[in-house]
Formats: C-alpha cells, sequence, structure tokens
C-alpha cells in the first residue's frame, strides 16, 4: 500500500528532521526532487518520500533498485552551518543514526561499510548518497538521501544482487510498517545532527567505528582506475578512510568504492 503521507506528517509534528513532508508516489529520484526543493528555499528538516523511484541513484553513478510497496526511499534537506569540506561527514553521521533505527526492529548486528552502505551479516541492506550545493562562502543545502530494503523478498531483487543484498524482511522473518520505520529514521537522525552542529564530528566517529564492519579486515579501495589495498586502521577525524599498507604505512582515502576481501 503507499503511504499516508498525512498520518506520517502528523506523527512528525514538532520534530527538526521530518517537519515538513514532501510526498510523492512515483518520482524519478528523491534526492533530485530534494534537491530542486532546497534551491527553492526548502526548510531544513524537509523529508522527500516516494513509494516508488523510476531512476534511483547509489554512489559512482550506480542505480538503486527501488519498486514500489516494500522499501523506503527518503531524502532530508538539511542547512548546516559547516565549512564545505565537512559535508562528506554528513554521509557517516546518516549511517549512524540509520543502524541504530534499524536495530530498534532487527537483533542482528547492523554494521557500517565506509563510507555510505549499511550491512547485515555482510550484506546490503541500506545505501546513503549525499549531495552538497555551495553558495558562495558555504553550504546552501545538503541532501541525504537513504534507500533501505524493508519487504523485498529474495526473490524480488535482481539476480546480480541476490547475494550481496538483503531486506528487513529476510533478516526478521516478517514484514514491518514502512511508517514506522520512517518515523524511527527521523527519530534518530535528530539527535545526532544535533550532536554534530553542537559538538562536531568526534562523536559522530566514535558511534561510526563502533558498527564499522571493516574493522581488522582487508580492504580494496577503487577510485577512478585507481588500486589500493591495505588492512583497515580506523577512519580520521575529517572520516577519511585509513588503511594500512604491508610495510604498516598509513594511507588516507577521501574518496573511493572499498570492498572487503574474502580470506
Amino acid at each position: 500500500m503507499p503511504f499516508d503521507a498525512k498520518v506520517l506528517q502528523s506523527r512528525l509534528t514538532g520534530k527538526r528532521i521530518g517537519c515538513r513532508l514532501h510526498y510523492e508516489e512515483t518520482v524519478d529520484s528523491t534526492n533530485r526532487v530534494a534537491m530542486e526543493l532546497a534551491q527553492g528555499g526548502a526548510p531544513e528538516g524537509m523529508v522527500v518520500l516516494a513509494d516508488r523511484q523510476t531512476a534511483g541513484r547509489g554512489r559512482l553513478q550506480r542505480s538503486w533498485q527501488s519498486p514500489p510497496g516494500c522499501n523506503l526511499y527518503l531524502s532530508v534537506i538539511l542547512r548546516p552551518a559547516i565549512p564545505p569540506h565537512d559535508a562528506s561527514q554528513i554521509t557517516l553521521l546518516a549511517g549512524v543514526a540509520v543502524a541504530e533505527a534499524i536495530s530498534a526492529v532487527c537483533t542482528e548486528r547492523v554494521g557500517i561499510k565506509w563510507p555510505n552502505d549499511l550491512l547485515i551479516g555482510g550484506r546490503k541492506v541500506c545505501g546513503i548518497l549525499t549531495e552538497t550545493r555551495t553558495a558562495t562562502g558555504g553550504i546552501d543545502s545538503v541532501v541525504v538521501g537513504i534507500g533501505l530494503n524493508v519487504n523485498m523478498e529474495r526473490a524480488d531483487f535482481d539476480p546480480a544482487h541476490r547475494e550481496t543484498a538483503t531486506s528487513l524482511r529476510e533478516e526478521t522473518g516478517r514484514d514491518h510498517s514502512r511508517e514506522d520505520l520512517l518515523f524511527l529514521l527521523c527519530e534518530r537522525f535528530e539527535p545526532w545532527y544535533e550532536i554534530f552542529l553542537r559538538d562536531g564530528f568526534a562523536p559522530v566517529r566514535e558511534g561510526w567505528l563502533a558498527r564499522a564492519e571493516m574493522t581488522g579486515k582487508r580492504l580494496r579501495v577503487l577510485f577512478c582506475d585507481e588500486v589500493r589495498e591495505g588492512v583497515f586502521a580506523g577512519i580520521d577525524r575529517d572520516g577519511a578512510l585509513l588503511i594500512a599498507d604491508e610495510q604498516g604505512a598509513i594511507r588516507r582515502i577521501i574518496a573511493g568504492d572499498a570492498t572487503i576481501m574474502k580470506g
């Protein structure tokens, strides 16, 4: 069933995140709609929600499978007074907040893979795509897109993703209320965002590392045509990935696609 936007908005009344809800049954991408609304002056905390996306996007121009009636596709508009180079930290903040929301309905450990994937049992359950629009001297808006697999069954996934993706239904054996999950996401996002604005990235980093899926594992990181390999050594105070090579030298990676290597 499609969402009841009026009921959802009434549940979110008084919240910073979810203060206004923009719902469309079908969009190409909630991030595109949110970026457009932000450019038109939409307030911080507005959530753009869709039942279906026809062109859902992940990082590195990948598509995000977005069938109707079973998952969460949403984007949050933020207007943080932070330097533009700190905007990428909001992706990590969102990961911690969404992991907490998922953990409220799923007893399995929810891990985070740098920079934007949430995993259960090593399989992807959620992806986050953050896009920033700058203005003279700073940030105009940050849009945080969240795609969470809720009630998809294994057979619903594209065959290419059945071994690497999962859903809350697959992990818990039952269907979940998408409305309740949206409320949980907004409820957990808000305090983490306020902590970030008040205290900076340090507490977010601590929360992220506590859920890091990569701890003790060897990684391969691809960026453009460059490949780097090493053992996960944490994230730094800016949110960049740290890996240690065979000589123990630490390399700092600010962008790329990280894969956990087998064995």
